[in-house]
């Protein structure tokens, strides 16, 4: 083409006018030809890039429809936010959300969902389908937070002291309205075939539910998951392949002296000083023993000593977090700060007793999204909202244990955006004056619908994009 061009342009400059008519109308059939040779090119790209992503369905109109019926549809957004606040009204802490189970169990009964109560105290999984293959799992978390609410709605927490400051309300009215809108296609006789698997989990706040409900999706072969994202625009979701969300632990020092009068410190050992110390010995885990490239975080957020203001205690208190972005990392730096609060303890005339508190607040691993999850979530997403409003994100230092499932399976973890001004909602998670746009209810009802629709759908294949459970290696 370049060269039947050059060709051209030399015969308009040989041949005169006539030779240059001819001349334009040759390099004006040549540039016809280069725009459809790219057209073609870009067309060729586009199928690969289609060929390459693990969505299967036969109908994309349908799934987009999802979403607008659910807006649509006045009695189930009208549902949707009675249940939500509902919910906010009454927030209970990590395995004791017997309430909130009771809800759960309530509406699944009245939709016809055949379900477990009880799973790790107060979990709930819903199973929807026909009990074939794929099966795949939607999950939402149910515990709050201890803290007293300060939200200015009219719906806040009755029980002092707890509050859904995490927005954990929301992900389970999210996902029971998926139960809902399920249900509804299967009447239809839209659904497809294989299963659907809602988990509802209790204590995701440090108390790794998670492990308790994994025992009972042994059989799924994907998983999704959702979490309400305060910088994140509402009508917006975010998310990214591989590590989504950090790595956590917590601990404990307690340095033990010897206590004595204030006025006369040398006839003790000061476990104040010896604590305050290694609190600035831990800054430097971070700075001068991890690679620069691993994101890691040391932070100290308890400090508890005597109640005299002349006397020095026989005890120290110290605690705080770590988080990783590896396992690896985070069982190095467990190495590390043990041997330094020890030492340091030493080196002041104290012993340090660490505790890692695994017991009541297990490890969390990072949360790992596989790349065909993400992919297929991704697309899902787009079909949904438009390609515009599904976005990459920057990983969180902040931990989930959602962790435990995708440890075992392929699975995506999802940030929904609730930020809107307008209203308020612009507070922190965790934040006493949190609270949520509600507008986000039927997208993630519909978005979770859509998730399962898609992955029980083999479409002109005839094959699910999850139909073997095989977990994807990293």
């Amino acid at each position: 083409l370049v060269a039947t061009m050059r060709a051209a342009a030399s015969s308009s400059s040989r041949g005169g006018r006539k030779g240059q008519l001819a001349g334009g109308r040759g390099q004006a059939l040549c540039r016809a030809l280069l725009v459809c040779a790219l057209l073609a090119v870009s067309s060729l790209a586009t199928d690969a890039a289609a060929a390459e992503s693990p969505l299967v369905v036969s109908d994309r109109a349908a799934l987009a429809e999802i979403l607008q019926g659910a807006k649509g549809d006045a009695e189930f957004r009208k549902w949707m936010t009675e249940l939500r606040r509902e919910l906010h009204q009454k927030p209970e802490l990590m395995y004791k959300e017997f309430e909130t189970s009771k809800v759960v169990q309530r509406e699944l009964a009245a939709l016809g969902v055949p379900f477990t109560a009880g799973i790790g105290g107060t979990g709930v999984v819903g199973v929807i389908g026909s009990g074939e293959a794929p099966v795949v799992a939607l999950r939402a978390d149910m515990d709050a937070l201890p803290l007293d609410e300060e939200a200015e709605v009219y719906f806040r927490s009755t029980h002092p002291g707890r509050m859904h400051a995490c927005g954990h309300d929301v992900h389970t009215t999210m996902l029971l309205g998926a139960a809902r809108l399920l249900t509804g296609l299967q009447a239809e006789g839209k659904l497809g075939r294989g299963t659907i698997k809602l988990a509802f989990q209790p204590a995701e706040e440090g108390g790794a539910g998670a492990l308790h409900i994994r025992e009972h999706l042994r059989d799924i072969s994907a998983i999704f998951g959702f979490h309400v994202w305060p910088s994140v625009e509402t009508g917006i979701v975010a998310s990214r392949p591989g590590t989504i969300m950090a790595s956590a632990v917590f601990f404990k020092c307690v340095f033990k002296g010897k206590g004595t009068h204030g006025a006369m410190p040398h006839l003790g050992r000061d476990p104040v000083v010896a604590a305050s110390a290694a609190i600035v010995a831990l800054q430097t885990l971070v700075s001068r023993t991890s690679s620069p490239f691993d994101s890691n975080v040391v932070s100290v957020t308890q400090f508890k000593a005597g109640e005299a203001f002349n006397v020095i205690p026989d005890e120290t208190t110290i605690g705080g977090t770590m988080r990783t972005m590896t396992e690896k990392s985070m069982h190095e730096l467990i190495e590390k700060a043990t041997e330094m609060m020890r030492s340091v303890g030493k080196a002041y005339g104290c012993e340090a007793e660490v505790s890692w508190m695994e017991e009541d607040k297990p490890i969390t691993p990072p949360v790992v999204n596989s790349k065909k999850a993400h992919a297929f979530a991704s697309e899902v997403g787009k079909i949904l909202l438009g390609n515009g409003n599904v976005v990459d994100t920057e990983p969180s230092m902040a931990a989930e244990d959602f962790s435990y499932y995708t440890q075992m399976v392929d699975g995506a973890f999802i940030f929904l955006g609730i930020r809107n001004e307008s209203l308020g909602s612009v507070w922190p998670l965790h934040h006493p004056k949190f609270m949520a746009d509600e507008e986000v209810l039927p997208i993630g009802a519909a978005y979770h619908t859509a998730l399962a629709l898609a992955a029980l759908d083999g479409g002109p294949s005839g094959e699910s994009a999850f139909a073997k459970k095989e977990k994807e290696e990293l």
